[in-house]
């Protein structure tokens, strides 16, 4: 190069290679390239040299380095176009530019300010081959480097591409591992790492509040510490597994349901979903953990959700089917109470839907992001219903190897479905009324005394006054569980609301079963209003399920499945006038009767004529007969 006194060509190569590989050997990085394009223009007696990346997409290079006149340039970035670089990147290999370099590159805006005489510029590859950057000398008098010159550049050159490989793929795997942990960190399940043997390398914040145990305690302990016997001996079996490496071991798509223990003792279901992988020849565990505790109430949160709102944004009846009058006094009631924190006594028979209607009530209530947790006073054995409400400490009695919440624990903040609350035992029943005075309770075996916020629903189809006369139910209990009485009214006394359930059961069953069942006929509308339903809407429903599955050809005999024969059906209803007792009655009576009875059948309809749910179908008569006798008697609506 013109700019190097050259007397001895060698000894001046020697010089170059040496005095660049002294001053750059122990740098990586970008100190590297800080260090590279200084000594390279110092040693090549330059006025400037640098390092770019290509921005590809931009079409612009910006250094990593760059040296001029005797100092660091800070920033550097310029567009790609109509510069000699884009001749380096174009062509991807030196673009050598001997003098009047400005003449050849007019366009270049940085050129003349750097007083550039002489350019030459090797591109940077990554391992694919894919041009990356380049690296580019510029001095302000000519320069002509000799064959062997550029080699000695060319070298230094391949030295910085290796390097810049590095650099870049050193980035790229920090960026990974930093969304790798951003990714576990930001994760609401819990994530556990650990080696074959069971020791915990690895954990995520979820963990953490998972098992109340800090990050650092997790981190070095045994994972079988935090699960029950049962669940820690199958991680114990797990692992061994890993170890054999002959047996099969459960990968992403098994679940199990395990029991981690919290800090404070208590038992959390999980979900646990188990993976296994191979780092330097040295077995990993990952166990995923889903609290299936917080799962249900996030579930129960959004079925809330569904049932509250319709599309259209109305609200919905939470399954709650009937237009009949008895029925809207029902929901008006309902509505009125569903917003208060007030105790709600559900009364009806077996069948009437006071389940349905508890899920109602705190779906309409300032609770309903809360869980409503049921319990079926009926269903638990005697010996374990104080448990099952209170939970129970670790050792408490046989069986309670562990602590556990009770159904009041679980239900805090939100509210309780007590159940056929008339089979409470009578020994019980002093602790469910502290339980609702007080608002506290202990477990059983604790010594701690626990408060909740609970709301109470309770149902019964049991008289509970007449218990309480027999000394079978406390008195102050039914007081307290009795503030609001709701009285689910009894299915034949609903009218055409038996029609809407049969129609909705029909397609629900329907769409089960993937039988299609044609509409109701006359006949089978009569069979179904006439039959007095003492199982309530729990037994239309069965009807209608086994009439659907063995139905023929798409219809239904309803009659099979009602347990009466036909002699029954005429009797099954009786008048309101009670016409069995009465021996004659005169024509105008009869009249006054059928049309007494006409305008019942309309507004139980809402004055619907037609159809499955109009009165004519009510009555028994076709639409025509209906509006024939409408027009004879001048009936009309009430509130015109």
């Amino acid at each position: 190069m013109k700019s190097i006194p050259v007397h001895k060509e060698n000894e001046n190569t020697d010089r170059l290679i040496r005095y660049i590989v002294e001053h750059t050997h122990h740098e990586f990085g970008e100190q590297y390239f800080l260090s590279f394009v200084k000594h390279l223009a110092e040693a090549l007696q330059v006025k400037g040299a640098w390092v770019t990346e290509l921005r590809e997409k931009e079409m612009r290079l910006r250094s990593l380095a760059f040296w001029f006149d005797d100092h660091h340039v800070e920033h550097y970035e310029y567009d790609l176009i109509n510069t000699p670089c884009e001749m380096v990147i174009n062509q991807q290999e030196c673009f050598l530019v001997e003098d009047k370099v400005i003449e050849l590159f007019p366009d270049d805006p940085d050129l003349k300010p750097l007083n550039a005489v002489s350019y030459m510029g090797y591109p940077l590859f990554d391992s694919s081959g894919k041009v990356i950057g380049h690296v580019a000398i510029l001095h302000d008098e000519p320069l002509y480097p000799s064959t062997e010159q550029e080699a000695i550049f060319n070298l230094f050159v391949q030295r910085a591409n290796a390097e810049f490989i590095r650099l870049k793929t050193s980035q790229q795997l920090e960026e990974k591992k930093q969304k790798l942990s951003s990714l576990i960190n930001s994760v609401h399940d819990a994530i556990l790492e650990t080696d074959d043997t069971g020791f915990i390398t690895l954990v995520n914040p979820a963990a953490e509040k998972l098992t109340g145990f800090k990050l650092q305690a997790l981190e070095g302990s045994l994972i079988f510490s935090l699960f029950e016997k049962e669940s820690g001996d199958y991680l114990r079996k797990t692992l061994k597994n890993i170890r054999d490496e002959a047996k099969a071991f459960p990968n992403l798509k098994d679940r199990k349901e395990l029991y981690c223990i919290h800090a404070k003792g208590d038992t959390i279901p999980v979900e646990a979903s188990l993976c296994q992988y191979k780092v330097h020849d040295k077995q990993y565990m990952t166990l995923i953990l889903r609290d299936l505790k917080a799962l249900k109430m996030a579930e129960q949160r959004i079925e809330i959700m569904e049932e509250k709102y319709a599309f259209n944004g109305a609200p919905r009846r939470s399954g709650i089917i009937g237009d009949s009058p008895v029925m809207l006094r029902l929901m008006e009631e309902v509505e009125q109470v569903a917003e208060t924190d007030s105790t709600i006594l559900l009364l009806g028979e077996s069948g009437t839907g006071k389940e349905v209607f508890a899920k109602y009530i705190h779906q309409l209530s300032k609770r309903w992001e809360k869980p409503l947790i049921k319990v079926n006073c009926a269903a638990i054995p005697l010996n374990l219903i104080e448990s099952e409400f209170f939970g129970h400490e670790k050792g408490a009695f046989t069986g309670a190897v562990s602590r556990r919440d009770g159904r009041f624990t679980l239900a805090d903040g939100g509210a309780l479905f007590l159940d056929e609350v008339g089979e409470l035992p009578l020994e019980m029943q002093p602790k469910l009324l502290r339980v609702l005075q007080e608002g506290e309770f202990e477990t059983v075996g604790g010594q701690r005394t626990l408060k909740v916020n609970v709301r109470i629903i309770a149902a019964t189809n049991r008289n509970l006054e007449e218990m309480v006369k027999k000394g079978t139910f406390r008195e102050d209990l039914y007081y307290r569980l009795n503030v609001i009485p709701l009285t689910l009214p009894l299915l034949k006394e609903r009218g055409g609301d038996i029609l809407l359930l049969a129609d909705h059961f029909i397609r629900q069953f329907s769409r089960e079963t993937g039988k299609p069942i044609l509409p109701m006929d006359e006949e089978q509308i009569n069979q179904l209003l006439k039959y007095p339903w003492p199982g309530n809407i729990r037994e239309l429903a069965h009807v209608i399920e086994r009439a659907v599955i063995l139905s023929k050809g798409g219809k239904l005999d309803l009659l099979r499945f009602l347990p009466f024969d036909n002699t029954q059906i005429a009797t099954s209803q009786t008048d309101p006038l009670d016409l069995i007792h009465l021996k004659v009655m005169s024509m105008a009576a009869l009249t006054q009767l059928e049309k007494t009875n006409i305008l019942k059948a309309l507004e139980l309809t809402k004055w619907k004529i037609a159809g499955p749910q109009g009165a004519a179908a009510l009555l028994g008569i076709p639409p025509t007969t209906l509006n024939s006798k409408i027009k004879a008697f001048q009936l009309k609506k009430t509130h015109e």
